[in-house]
């Protein structure tokens, strides 16, 4: 079960209606679960082999080294169950495992080695119970007799903690620095697949947003004076961009795509330098993941006095792209003393995919020379791990 998103002002303020108009003005943490009833104390009952996988354990997991100081010092590594599917190893990508599973009993998992199981045979069975603990967000899997592939045991048995979780509402970091799977972006246009992107982040980032059309990621710094945000800067990630038509005046984000402006990299990469308003270093290339793309360092023209408007009245600004849902994706431009860094990926067969680099802070923490030396590490660690058979990765 889901509770509905409740916003929290984070004191962005007019910077952030370019960002997401989601996020306008506001941070929104994501949906918190409900806790259940503990599996353990449910009676078992062969009648529940064949249901789905409890979504208690559905989710990404990482095993931090060590998990618990004096026990033994587990490997590191990920799992993740928000598929259905059994993906596993020592990170994300072309060297991770995946075995079919499905549920033995109520608490009781049952894995079985295909052909994309590293270290076993086709066909290799194991049963793990499993148990959750603290706020579900610690998982426990035991093997119930020796796994008929003895790798896959040492990869799985042991204590995991969840890597999907939702962004802290008290301002403290959410993810743990290593690397995390996406549970809902959808880049490549397969709806339902999770895990399409793997990053990973140092401390001091959170996840605000996880959706198939975007994911947003927030650098929390600490030092803001009282009242203001610790926030600096977004990475926001989104897939399929649109070039927006602007009109002077108009809503902020509120606006149709622009015409004759196709959706390859090259086109938007042409339309936003040709854009009013726009100053733009020349583009490089750059590619991430397998994939290519171009990078683009944009600022504002001191001359220009158009703008767009905000629930806080008019702003000096040029909007450029939207995310394809437009009411609810992320807006992308430029203000004053809000540079932008946007980097455009080719993910072939006509599907493109855009990372900005915005600077939001009210109160400048950091030059943003140095916000995009903090966020390009986290953006070249971006992998693929389910892209079609078809791309690079």
């Amino acid at each position: 079960m889901r509770e509905k998103l409740k916003p929290m002002s984070m004191g962005i303020g007019a910077a952030a209606v370019l960002v997401a108009l989601v996020i306008a003005a506001n941070i929104w943490p994501r949906a918190s679960t409900v806790a259940a009833p503990s599996p353990a104390s449910t009676p078992r009952s062969a009648a529940v082999a064949g249901r789905p996988i409890s979504d208690l354990i559905r989710h990404s997991w990482q095993r931090p080294l060590p998990v618990t100081p004096g026990m033994d010092r587990w490997g590191s590594g990920f799992l993740s169950l928000a598929s259905g599917l059994l993906d596993y190893g020592e990170e994300p990508g072309p060297t991770a495992s995946r075995s079919a599973v499905t549920v033995a009993d109520i608490d009781a998992l049952e894995v079985t080695a295909t052909v994309e199981t590293r270290e076993c045979a086709i066909g290799d069975v194991g049963t793990y119970r499993w148990s959750v603990e603290g706020k579900d967000t610690v998982m426990i899997l035991a093997a119930m007799s020796p796994d008929a592939c003895a790798a896959r045991e040492r990869a799985l048995a042991g204590t995991w903690v969840r890597s999907d979780l939702p962004a802290a509402v008290d301002g403290e970091p959410a993810l743990t620095p290593g690397t995390h799977l996406t549970s809902a972006f959808d880049p490549f246009g397969v709806p339902g697949t999770p895990g399409q992107l793997s990053f990973t982040v140092p401390e001091g980032w959170n996840a605000v947003e996880d959706r198939p059309a975007d994911v947003v990621l927030l650098n929390h710094l600490p030092g803001a004076a009282p009242g203001q945000s610790p926030t600096d800067s977004l990475v926001v990630l989104f897939a399929q961009p649109r070039f927006t038509a602007v009109e002077n005046g108009a809503p902020c984000g509120a606006s149709n795509d622009a015409p004759r402006v196709g959706p390859d990299v090259d086109d938007i990469a042409s339309a936003i330098m040709a854009r009013d308003g726009v100053v733009s270093m020349p583009p490089t290339a750059m590619t991430i993941g397998g994939y290519d793309g171009q990078i683009l360092d944009l600022r504002l023209s001191p001359s220009w006095t158009g703008g767009c408007r905000t629930p806080d009245g008019q702003i000096a600004a040029v909007p450029f792209l939207l995310g394809v849902e437009p009411q609810i994706g992320p807006t992308v431009g430029i203000m004053p003393d809000h540079p932008l860094r946007l980097i455009l990926l080719d993910l072939t067969g006509g599907r493109t995919m855009a990372v900005a680099i915005v600077d939001i802070g009210p109160g400048k923490l950091l030059p943003f020379e140095e916000e995009v030396a903090a966020a390009m590490p986290i953006i070249e660690s971006f992998q693929f791990p389910t892209a079609p058979a078809s791309s690079p990765s």
